[in-house]
């Protein structure tokens, strides 16, 4: 795709804010994932690296214990304080997959995640969770462990486990639409879009109905929205909203339908002046809410890359009047 077909569709040139010094993490990922850089580059390399001493991912990885963990090593998925939404934050957040560290940390993990055997489950006694086990299985996969054994078995359970109107079932209230886990939809999305093509698809009937569940919410065609839906935030820890389903979408290659089109017009008409979008609300290990948001941003941007021509034709071809 060409730059100029998506760069019109923003009011101003973002790419200072995105690739300032302050955050190593989203230099790399803007180079790779919106610049289409090749990851052996030398600039992609040295950000990667540089995400090891500053920026969010490095002020994480300063608190993690020397064995791997956060918090009780018994105590994985406490909110916020546990290995699990520390390892997701990580992936999130733009962690340098090849840091010993954050390997160190994922391994942490799947020495601890309860039960041995199908998904996991936040903790000992507690049941599988289909979104936690999505969740999970998108950051392990991240640091290069998707295709271990355990993580493996998680996929292949999650595949399996029927919520329902083509969905997954979740016991938090505020994770249904439609009858449906979204954050179980948008997390399996995230787990496929970080494996190549090839691994993929094996996976096309998940990729499928993660994502015909995610699009059978009413709020795609104007109807009502999941609480938090407009709430643009990251890193999406135990939560989702549009923009979130957006790029999970754009990531997996799903086409450019007019609900995705409209919705993508409705993220574009929150962009400020100079083309970035705010963190909306205050989330764990997150940027200050209220602020312009470089996750945010990125986010943002690779959508409208991935739809760009697309949207050009639904919108005339015209230039952003959003």
């Amino acid at each position: 795709m060409s730059e100029a077909t998506w760069w019109r569709h923003l009011r101003g040139d973002p790419t200072r804010f995105l690739l300032s010094d302050d955050e190593p993490g989203v230099v790399w990922r803007t180079l790779t994932q919106l610049l289409d850089r090749p990851p052996d580059s030398p600039a992609v390399v040295r950000a990667r690296l540089e995400a090891r001493e500053r920026g969010a991912a490095a002020a994480l990885l300063a608190q993690q214990h020397p064995l791997g963990y956060w918090g009780s090593p018994l105590g994985y998925g406490a909110r916020w304080s546990g290995t699990a939404w520390h390892v997701i934050a990580l992936a999130a957040l733009g962690a340098d997959p090849e840091d010993p560290r954050a390997e160190r940390a994922a391994a942490k993990l799947l020495e601890s995640l309860q039960p041995r055997s199908g998904g996991f489950a936040t903790g000992r006694d507690r049941p599988p969770s289909a979104c936690f086990t999505a969740e999970v299985c998108a950051a392990l996969a991240r640091f290069g462990f998707a295709h271990h054994p355990r993580v493996r078995e998680a996929v292949a359970w999650f595949a399996e486990r029927d919520g329902g109107r083509g969905g997954w079932s979740c016991p938090e209230l505020r994770h249904l639409a439609n009858g449906a886990c979204t954050l179980a939809s948008v997390a399996a999305l995230r787990f496929l879009s970080e494996l190549a093509p090839a691994e993929r698809a094996p996976l096309s009937g998940l990729q499928r109905r993660a994502a015909a569940a995610l699009l059978e919410i009413p709020a795609w065609r104007g109807g009502d929205a999941p609480r938090g839906w407009w709430a643009f935030s990251h890193p999406s820890l135990g939560r989702t909203d549009l923009l979130d389903a957006l790029a999970a979408l754009a990531r997996t290659g799903h086409p450019a339908g007019p609900e995705v089109l409209g919705a993508l017009l409705g993220v574009l008409a929150r962009q400020d002046g100079s083309g970035r979008w705010v963190q909306q609300r205050a989330v764990p290990f997150g940027e200050a809410a209220g602020e312009p948001s470089r996750w945010v941003t990125l986010k943002a941007l690779v959508t409208v890359a991935a739809y760009g021509d697309a949207l050009a034709v639904h919108r005339g071809g015209g230039e952003c009047d959003a």
